[in-house]
């Protein structure tokens, strides 16, 4: 989940679940006569969504969502100190009127104040009467914190927003911020996670969590009822384990995951060294845009996604905001290509809403070290 643009889409062509234990899903580099692919899974499908899923004010299509097998919905409530989604009370209503459990979120800007953003984000939940999932905290940048000073941050938001709302929330995160950004913590466990990894296989929990409870398995689904893409999201457990979940018993969640496995979906979960070094390969001007897309293809983005990459890193360039340091700890780590995407994701959404480059001063010699496995 990224901000107001939401997402640069460098994945696409996945479908949507069509009912709770049958999910449709297609490769991401799948021709486009390609059928879905029947996966029994026993988990419940579920979507989020911001701004992005209007195009040009476009309304979604609940029920038609609802008819596609989604049993719940994300809808992105707020960022940062003031802004809020101006689609959030329409949709959240519209969602809960069509049959799904609904939730929402709030995209965290670390360098503004905590309890400001915690009491705007309960502002806007108290907007909804039918909120029935845990509110969510998505945190995912670090914005020039450290991991202690993230941590710090965000307890002050969730301690401030429990105080506001009444609520006791859920975090939302990936692997590479987590384990790099906020060193690994395990002070939050006693909070339901929901984890984004774009992979066949379920992912291991982060920090202190013994169990993902939502996992995002998807940047760019397709379901009925919505015009474009959309994230894909399970529920550990099934419908009734939903239904217990959404009332507050959230030791609900969990038996569904470990024998999961999805066949069908473009699988992001490889590592990300060899592509990162062909995208400092492209920024250091060392390879061109056609060897970088293939690259892309063969860690595993579709052609569209190899082509959307390339876009995003040379705006990054060009604005002085690539990651580069970010990417050497990628490349250093056992990291995804998932993780990659939504690294880039994030950066892109910052440079977007930021006034200053975040990396005024990209170092081509680090560029060079860095692409010294593609060159």
């Amino acid at each position: 989940m990224r901000g107001v643009k939401k997402k640069s889409h460098l994945l696409s062509g996945i479908t949507g679940g069509t009912v709770a234990v049958l999910t449709s899903a297609m490769l991401a580099i799948a021709p486009a006569h390609a059928l879905p692919l029947p996966i029994p899974i026993g988990a419940s499908s579920g979507i989020d969504v911001s701004g992005h899923q209007h195009p040009g004010g476009i309304a979604i299509d609940w029920k038609s969502v609802q008819r596609d097998g989604q049993s719940f919905a994300f809808v992105k409530a707020s960022e940062g100190e003031g802004w809020s989604n101006d689609y959030f009370t329409q949709d959240a209503k519209q969602a809960a009127n069509s049959g799904l459990k609904v939730g929402s979120y709030h995209y965290a800007r670390p360098s503004k104040d905590a309890r400001t953003q915690a009491r705007h984000y309960a502002a806007q939940v108290a907007q909804i009467n039918d909120h029935s999932l845990p509110p969510v905290l998505d945190i995912e940048v670090a914005e020039g914190k450290t991991p202690e000073q993230l941590a710090a941050w965000t307890k002050t938001f969730l301690n401030e927003f429990e105080s506001q709302s009444g609520r006791k929330p859920m975090i939302y995160t990936y692997r590479y911020f987590w384990t790099h950004d906020m060193a690994n913590t395990k002070q939050f466990a006693e909070y339901p996670l929901w984890l984004a990894a774009y992979q066949t296989q379920a992912p291991e929990p982060v920090g202190g969590w013994d169990t993902i409870d939502f996992w995002q398995r998807s940047g760019s689904g397709r379901i009925g009822g919505i015009v474009g893409d959309v994230d894909l999201n399970l529920f550990n457990g099934d419908d009734a384990q939903l239904d217990a979940f959404a009332s507050g018993n959230y030791a609900s969640a969990g038996g569904k995951f470990a024998s999961i496995s999805l066949p069908g979906i473009a699988d992001l979960g490889g590592d990300s060294q060899a592509l990162v070094s062909a995208v400092a390969a492209l920024a250091a001007g060392a390879a061109a845009a056609p060897q970088v897309a293939q690259a892309a293809e063969n860690a595993g983005l579709s052609t569209e996604g190899a082509e959307e990459l390339i876009k995003v890193v040379q705006d990054l360039i060009n604005s002085g905001n690539l990651p580069v340091d970010q990417l050497k700890d990628l490349a250093a780590g056992n990291y995804s290509v998932g993780d990659l995407v939504i690294l880039l994701d994030n950066a892109q959404h910052l440079a977007a809403t930021s006034s200053e480059p975040q990396n005024q001063n990209i170092n081509v010699d680090q560029l060079v070290a860095l692409a010294k496995n593609f060159i």
